[in-house]
C-alpha cells in the first residue's frame, strides 16, 4: 500500500484513507503517515472587490425592514426583497436569495443571487444595497456573533464588524479566531486543510492576541 501511494496522492486519498481506517493490520505509523501524506491545503481566492463601509450617521435607531419572498416559503435560497413597515418596497426582488436576516435594522445577511439558476457570494449588504463585506462560513451559514462582534471577509483577508455592519477590526489577518473574555488569537500567516470529516482546519506558527480595539496584546 506505502510503495504505490505517491503515485495518485489527490485521487486516492480518499479510498486510502478509508482503508487504514478500516485495516487491523496496518501498524499505526504507516497509518499516521498516509494521513498526513493526504493532507492537501487550499489556497483562499484572491479578489479585488469593492466594499462600502456603512454610514454612521445611518447606524442609529432607523425603521427596520423586513424580508419576504415571492416564493411558497421563506427560507435559506429563497428570492428575497425587505420592505418597510408601510410595505413599501425598499430592496426590491432580482439581486439577492434570503440567508438568514428576517429583520434588516443595519444590514443582512444574503446571498449573490442574479438570476434563478445561479447563487454567489455571502454577502452583507446594508438598506441601500452596497455590499459591506463577504460573510466568514461556520457550519454550512454565516458565523455568529461572539461578544458582540463577528468575523468577516474583504478580498480573502479576515477581521471583525460589529452588530451595526461597521468593520471595527480591520480585514487584514489570514485567519481570525472568536472573541473570548476581551481576546482573540489572529495571525497574518495561516494554511487551511481539510480533516477526514471534511471540515476546515487552520494551522500557523504565528499566532497572536488582539483585543477588541485590534491592539496587539503582549505577552510577558
Amino acid at each position: 500500500l506505502l510503495v504505490g501511494f505517491g503515485a495518485g496522492v489527490q485521487s486516492g486519498c480518499q479510498e486510502i484513507r478509508t482503508n487504514c481506517m478500516n485495516s487491523k493490520k496496518l501498524p499505526f505509523l504507516a497509518v499516521l503517515l498516509v494521513l498526513v501524506s493526504c493532507k492537501s491545503y487550499t489556497e483562499r481566492e484572491q479578489t479585488n472587490y469593492e466594499y462600502h463601509d456603512i454610514d454612521t450617521s445611518a447606524t442609529q435607531e432607523i425603521e427596520p425592514l423586513i424580508a419576504i419572498t415571492n416564493e411558497e416559503y421563506l427560507q435559506f435560497g429563497s428570492n428575497v426583497a425587505y420592505v418597510n413597515i408601510q410595505g413599501d418596497t425598499i430592496i426590491p426582488f432580482g439581486n439577492f436569495a434570503y440567508f438568514g436576516t428576517d429583520t434588516l435594522n443595519f444590514f443582512a445577511n444574503v446571498l449573490l443571487h442574479p438570476n434563478d439558476s445561479i447563487y454567489g457570494r455571502w454577502v452583507g449588504i446594508d438598506r441601500n444595497e452596497h455590499i459591506l463585506f463577504d460573510l466568514v462560513s461556520f457550519d454550512n451559514g454565516p458565523d455568529y456573533f461572539e461578544e458582540g462582534l463577528t468575523r468577516v471577509l474583504r478580498n480573502g483577508k479576515m477581521g471583525y464588524a460589529n452588530e451595526k455592519g461597521e468593520v471595527v477590526i480591520p480585514c487584514q489577518y489570514a485567519f481570525a479566531k472568536w472573541f473570548d473574555n476581551g481576546v482573540a488569537e489572529v495571525t497574518f500567516e495561516a494554511k487551511e486543510y481539510q480533516d477526514m470529516d471534511g471540515h476546515s482546519r487552520v494551522v500557523s506558527d504565528s499566532w497572536f492576541e488582539i483585543d477588541k480595539q485590534g491592539n496587539r496584546i503582549k505577552t510577558p
